[in-house]
């Protein structure tokens, strides 16, 4: 019994620590110290903050959020530094992250350093903001990834660093022809993403009003190009070979979407 007490004693002073040196991260040290009191009471229940062996950010920024200790709002616009650690998955990791940045209103950088390892991509971006990025909205945008952020550092007033977990993510918002054999998509605002899988080829046959240009990209699940097809004569209907070990098909037109802007039905065989 003692010995039980003992590891519950010890887990909760892990589980305190962690949780106080990651919002102490997030925050930076000045507005944690500041409020180290309010932060204390807030997560006495740190238990409830983890899932899976790891903490939840989702529900850490929440509770920040709520209590009105996230200052996001810079006094002016400006270019801040951004470090991203992505784990797993390079290629398809960083298509995610720019498609989160872009969904945050986040348009305007440049990238600085991209350096690959073995299971981690390094990107350094340069941002012109007056806001820095909400890592609450970052959160909820990685957990409909299956991706999740390990830690957030605030690096002086306005510089950060995010570590996220790529390992088991997926794309979001990709039509899924792995259940179904066939999909009806409406009007595109940017190239179709459909997920496959099992399938020999696809007969893509646009709807009534629709002539577009095929220009099709197959990948693996991380992302590696498999194949590209295109065309340049004008299409109602396409039938095309699906190569092996595909997992996502990009579907466009070689010129304008507005050429599929009546929609497309797609067929798995």
């Amino acid at each position: 019994m003692i010995r039980n007490l003992v590891l519950i004693l010890a887990l909760g002073i892990t589980l305190n620590a962690n949780i106080n040196t990651k919002v102490k991260n997030l925050l930076g040290s000045s507005t944690y110290n500041t409020h180290k009191n309010l932060i204390n009471f807030i997560f006495a229940q740190k238990s409830s903050y983890y899932k899976n062996g790891q903490l939840d950010y989702t529900l850490v920024t929440q509770k920040l959020s709520n209590n009105n200790l996230l200052k996001l709002k810079f006094s002016t616009t400006k270019y801040i530094n951004v470090n991203f650690r992505l784990i797993g998955k390079e290629k398809k990791s960083l298509l995610i992250v720019k498609d989160i940045l872009k969904s945050l209103g986040h348009y305007y950088y440049f990238t600085k350093e991209a350096n690959f390892t073995e299971n981690e991509l390094l990107w350094r971006i340069k941002l012109k903001t007056d806001v820095a990025i909400n890592p609450l909205r970052l959160s909820q945008s990685l957990d409909k990834t299956n991706s999740k952020i390990l830690n957030i550092i605030k690096e002086g007033s306005s510089d950060y660093t995010y570590v996220i977990d790529f390992t088991n993510s997926k794309l979001a918002k990709v039509e899924d022809l792995k259940i179904n054999s066939q999909v009806t998509l409406k009007k595109p605002f940017r190239a179709y993403m459909i997920s496959v899988e099992n399938a020999t080829s696809l007969n893509i046959n646009s709807n009534t009003g629709n002539r577009w240009h095929p220009n099709i990209t197959f990948y693996d699940e991380n992302m590696n190009i498999l194949e590209i097809v295109k065309e340049n004569s004008l299409k109602r209907s396409f039938k095309v070979d699906v190569p092996v070990d595909t997992s996502y098909v990009k579907i466009d037109d070689l010129y304008s979407l507005a050429n599929l802007r009546r929609g497309i039905s797609i067929t798995k065989e």
